[in-house]
């Protein structure tokens, strides 16, 4: 079978989703499966491109296991305005190996979340093909962004743009 797993975070990042999904795909490719995955060069959790890779577009492949890197905006200092145009600039970058996909005919296609920016791209995808999509969240980004104080006063802190002041509640 021919699987699509698309996601910023991908190994080799030792934590969090990109720990997960390089897990997955491995797995995946060790039981008989053509796996491709598109993702960004390396960067979580330090925020800065891993060593051994550079912020452009390459290809790494194995017998069942092909990497598409595309590159990304890495912000040096996050705020809510820089956290959108990284995950947006992951979104319009790896667009250009989404549409090269097109050809290879995933049967699945899986969007690991974040960023939810790519789910026009996976829905595209899977139409032409007629492929399967799934959308897999192991992070809830625009809430995470909201509630880690990324939109500058947190959630339920009374200064937050999402705090009503009628009755003193949080919506």
């Amino acid at each position: 079978m021919k699987i699509l797993l698309y996601g910023i975070n991908f190994a080799p990042e030792l934590t969090g989703i990109g720990k997960y999904s390089g897990e997955m795909a491995s797995w995946l490719s060790d039981n008989n499966n053509k796996v491709r995955v598109i993702t960004s060069p390396p960067y979580y959790p330090d925020w800065k491109i891993t060593s051994n890779y550079k912020n452009k577009f390459s290809r790494e492949k194995t017998k069942n296991l092909e990497v598409i890197r595309c590159p990304l905006y890495i912000p040096n200092k996050l705020s809510t305005i820089k956290r959108i145009i990284h995950l947006l600039s992951f979104s319009i970058s790896s667009t250009f190996a989404i549409i090269g996909s097109v050809f290879w005919r995933p049967q699945i296609v899986i969007l690991v979340a974040p960023s939810i920016f790519c789910a026009p791209q996976t829905i595209l995808l899977s139409f032409l093909t007629k492929s399967k999509s799934v959308i897999h969240i192991q992070d809830y980004e625009l809430d995470a962004m909201i509630g880690l104080s990324n939109l500058g006063h947190g959630f339920y802190n009374k200064n937050s743009l999402l705090y009503r002041k009628k009755n003193s509640q949080c919506i």
